[in-house]
């Protein structure tokens, strides 16, 4: 099955991003209705968040998530780990250089293998197209063993109520340069991150300029 990944950069598919969620963690009794049937928060608001939806045939997305990166000298400081986990020695030395964040993962339906190395993949790729230090995610406490297993990420923290949520989460991490180490025995790893490099800096290199500029 071919599985596209699309950066969430116009209304219609931010609109689509957000009810995906909230189907999601409603679902899982993670938060309670919204009238409008959207999940939301302020980070979706700011420049250095971006939301990506994965599709197969079905114009119905598969999953979504959404990526933070964090780069102080671009005036890029915020993320939902730094809310949660900002106190803690180990988000600290992290937080030192640069990092990316993965947050909001969201599937349709049942977590496939595919789907997740798509999703990692333009985590990585982002990661390399800012030059970041750290890969962080904060996914559930039952989850935090398919991220050690399938990409080398390490607990970095007990677990704390997430940002958002009904439930709590791990802090995990691993360097850029540990984690493409580790997956760079994986073939699929291998392709996903090419592609989604590829199609991430088609994107973002003609207003790169811009946004990478420090903020006065």
């Amino acid at each position: 099955m071919s599985i596209s990944c699309t950066l969430a950069d116009t209304p219609d598919l931010k609109d689509q991003v957000y009810r995906l969620r909230h189907a999601c963690y409603l679902g899982k009794g993670a938060i309670e209705a919204r009238p409008d049937g959207r999940f939301v928060d302020p980070y979706d608001e700011h420049p250095n968040h971006f939301s990506f939806l994965l599709r197969a045939e079905s114009p119905q997305p598969l999953a979504t998530v959404r990526i933070s990166v964090v780069r102080p000298d671009l005036g890029w400081t915020s993320s939902p780990a730094r809310k949660v986990f900002g106190d803690h020695s180990a988000f600290e030395m992290m937080a030192q250089g640069s990092f990316v964040e993965a947050s909001r993962l969201c599937f349709a339906e049942q977590a496939r293998r595919d789907v997740l190395l798509r999703l990692i993949g333009n985590m990585a790729a982002l990661a390399d197209f800012y030059e970041v230090d750290w890969f962080m995610a904060c996914p559930r406490v039952e989850h935090t063993e398919i991220y050690e297993r399938m990409f080398g990420f390490k607990r970095m923290a007990a677990p704390r109520k997430y940002f958002g949520v009904g439930f709590e989460t791990a802090l995990l991490g691993i360097s850029r340069i540990d984690l493409l180490n580790y997956t760079s025995g994986v073939r699929a790893m291998r392709k996903a991150h090419q592609e989604a490099f590829t199609h991430i800096s088609n994107l973002l290199r003609g207003f790169s300029s811009a946004m990478m500029s420090p903020l006065a």
